[in-house]
């Protein structure tokens, strides 16, 4: 009887620890998929990827690893602009821009001219919360090697698959 039971029991485990496997196979797949397909044809911002399953987003961030103090930090930077896309594409955003008019004048012993300038500025601002974001990648850019690649991915829903 306790054979019985504690074969029970092992084949229990083994089957949990299989399916788990899986999981984390299907991870790692997309994750190199995405990457394959960032080395291919580099991208950054927001795209929508979808799979036999599955719908996600994907929020790919480029920073510098040279302006960010520490590896936390630069983190940190990451994961608050994938957030920062994930909101905008989700919330949409709103733009204004400012026209400046800057008119200086000078003068010269032949004629008294000014010369005008004109800037832009243009703000962005979005407004909403994003969360679950999981970073499943981060490689260093193989055509900028002072550039770290963050990727960050969020399901958006299951696909029901047709009878």
């Amino acid at each position: 009887m306790k054979k019985i039971v504690l074969i029970l029991i092992m084949a229990c485990s083994f089957h949990v620890n299989a399916f788990s496997q899986s999981y984390n196979a299907e991870k790692t797949a997309l994750s190199n998929f995405i990457t394959r397909m960032y080395k291919s044809e580099p991208f950054t911002g927001v795209k929508v990827f979808l799979d036999y399953e599955n719908k996600y987003l994907i929020s790919l961030v480029k920073l510098s690893a040279s302006s960010n103090s520490s590896e936390s930090a630069m983190n940190r930077v990451a994961e608050v602009k994938a957030k920062a896309q994930v909101n905008q594409f989700l919330n949409g955003s709103y733009i204004s821009v400012e026209s400046i008019v800057t008119t200086t004048a000078t003068t010269s012993k032949k004629n008294g001219s000014s010369v005008s300038e004109i800037s832009e500025v243009i703000k962005e601002s979005s407004i909403g919360y994003v969360d679950a974001l999981e970073l499943i990648s981060m490689f260093t850019d193989e055509n900028e090697p002072d550039k770290k690649v963050f990727i960050y991915l969020r399901e958006l829903e299951k696909i029901k698959k047709k009878k």
